[in-house]
């Protein structure tokens, strides 16, 4: 088919108004009608595919930039439930991942986002984990924010776990920046007052526990096998401080399919 010819800007302006800015699925439809039309050159009929693609990346991107102004009222501040002992005593506290998601899953669904996570290991710098988190809106504007770090290694922990560390605190650290979440202590309200302090945790607890939590992605049978042989004092300290968390744990551990 002879492609060569004029393009009048009215073609360009029928262009424009033959598909609404949000409908990509209608650029297709404008771009198969023009090419059909032995008056539009492939040169002229690219730069009105250009042209229409930039529309619906702006219309893309100020609906993002909307919905995230009218969601950031509904955001709630997430609690500091985890804990980073030095030498058994408390030296700061962080927010949980599962209970930021917990907290954000239900407003990002209000207002059409998305929050999802991907996992690189920069050739350039050996043993370097690079965790990308990716804010999604459902008209199609995406924005990113990445964390670098090596391996959390210790002394309780696999090389595998030790990378299971630091992608869950890259994913954290990533979500509370795309969101521009806050966090806060647990006793920052006041209700807390007047109550003795928990025990503290024993020594090399912390490490366990997060060892622990990634061995409950693998089922409840290494769950309970690593239970079993498990510290007495870090099972008691984790039944009498926090007993719901471990009745979730075993809870998500079950639902692991074999």
């Amino acid at each position: 088919m002879s492609m060569t010819g004029h393009v009048e800007p009215a073609v360009v302006e029928t262009a424009r108004e033959m598909v609404p800015a949000q409908d990509a699925s209608g650029l297709a439809l404008v771009v198969e009608r023009l090419a059909a039309n032995p008056g539009v050159d492939v040169d002229k009929l690219q730069k009105i595919i250009e042209l229409q693609e930039r529309v619906l990346r702006h219309e893309a991107k100020s609906a993002f930039d909307g919905a995230f102004a009218m969601m950031q009222s509904d955001m709630p501040e997430i609690g500091e439930r985890g804990q980073i002992l030095v030498k058994g005593q408390l030296r700061s506290t962080y927010a949980k991942l599962e209970d930021i998601h917990a907290a954000i899953k239900p407003v990002l669904k209000t207002h059409g986002f998305a929050i999802r996570h991907r996992t690189e290991w920069p050739e350039d710098r050996k043993g370097t984990i690079r965790i990308v988190g990716i804010l999604s809106h459902r008209q199609g504007h995406s924005e990113e924010s990445s964390f670098e770090a090596p391996m959390d290694k210790s002394d309780f922990r696999t090389d595998i776990q030790s990378m299971g560390s630091t992608v869950s605190y890259g994913r954290r650290y990533t979500t509370l920046d795309l969101l521009n979440l806050t966090t806060r202590g647990l006793d920052d309200d006041g209700a807390t007052a007047g109550r003795p302090a928990p025990p503290a945790a024993p020594k090399g607890f912390e490490d366990w526990w997060d060892d622990f939590q990634l061995i409950a992605e693998n089922g409840i049978k290494p769950l309970e096998a690593e239970w079993k042989q498990a510290k007495a004092e870090f099972k008691t300290h984790l039944v009498t401080t926090n007993r719901t968390a471990w009745e979730n744990l075993k809870r998500k551990a079950s639902a692991v399919k074999a």
